[in-house]
């Protein structure tokens, strides 16, 4: 009995010096546990984290480890001695992907312990386009400008079919406009939360985009793309009167 006591004593002990995995994670500045679908618009992006919750005083970070995948691929830092967790270039000065899904997952080193803390959960993001310009000059062909001469809402809306021996990988929307806009596919509304996209802007330096994640909604057979266009900044003349000295885009 002596022997078995002092044995599950030194296992609890040993266990115990293993702290919980960091939190807060952020991927330049957004918050990964309060953002649903994250999209990274650089390729060079920072992490930040902050270290466990501890009884003890003065508990300094000695290192670190981020581990990353990607489409069959992956990359890991090992233990890098560093003892900042703000900011942190981690990607060894790599460029990501444009229009990649990414998953990372982070662990610790501290003075607390001489065992690193658990890992976090692995943390998924994805990247945008790095740079929107060459892309849609390199296909200038396939990029029109669609919309409306009415001054009202009105609904966009087009077919597409996905064959059984076309399986979907990723599925990725992209929608820019210079008036707010709603998303439907196959009849359902993209993501309710997000109000007034894209934001208002100066249209003749800059027009913003937004983009979303469709690879769920998307099925094979006939699908439906719908955008509900509304009244934006574009055209003032919906909101001034005539003789009001203002700026008119179009």
């Amino acid at each position: 009995m002596l022997y078995t006591y002092l044995i599950v004593t030194i296992v609890s002990t040993t266990l115990a010096l293993r702290l919980p995995a960091p939190y807060d994670i952020r991927i330049d500045y957004y918050k990964v546990d309060t953002t649903e679908d994250l999209v990274i618009h650089t390729p060079r992006p920072k992490f930040s984290w902050k270290l466990p919750v501890s009884s003890r005083r003065g508990i300094q970070q000695i290192a670190y480890q981020i581990q990353m995948k990607w489409h069959g691929s992956q990359w890991d830092s090992g233990q890098v001695f560093f003892n900042q967790s703000f900011r942190v270039l981690a990607w060894n000065g790599k460029d990501l992907q444009s229009l990649t899904h990414y998953q990372i997952r982070l662990r610790l080193w501290t003075t607390e312990s001489n065992r690193s803390t658990f890992w976090t959960d692995w943390i998924c993001f994805r990247t945008s386009i790095f740079n929107l310009h060459e892309y849609i000059t390199n296909k200038n062909d396939d990029v029109q400008w669609i919309g409306s001469t009415e001054i009202y809402m009105n609904v966009l809306r087009k077919e597409f079919n996905v064959t059984s021996e076309s399986p979907i990988r990723t599925a990725i929307v992209l929608m820019s406009g210079l008036g707010y806009s709603e998303l439907y596919v196959n009849g359902d509304k993209i993501d309710p939360s997000r109000k007034l996209d894209p934001g208002w802007t100066t249209y003749e330096k800059r027009s913003l985009f937004v983009s979303f994640d469709l690879t769920s909604k998307v099925k094979i057979g006939k699908n439906a793309v719908g955008v509900k266009l509304g009244n934006g900044w574009y055209s003032e003349e919906q909101y001034l009167l005539s003789t009001h000295n203002k700026t008119v885009y179009g």
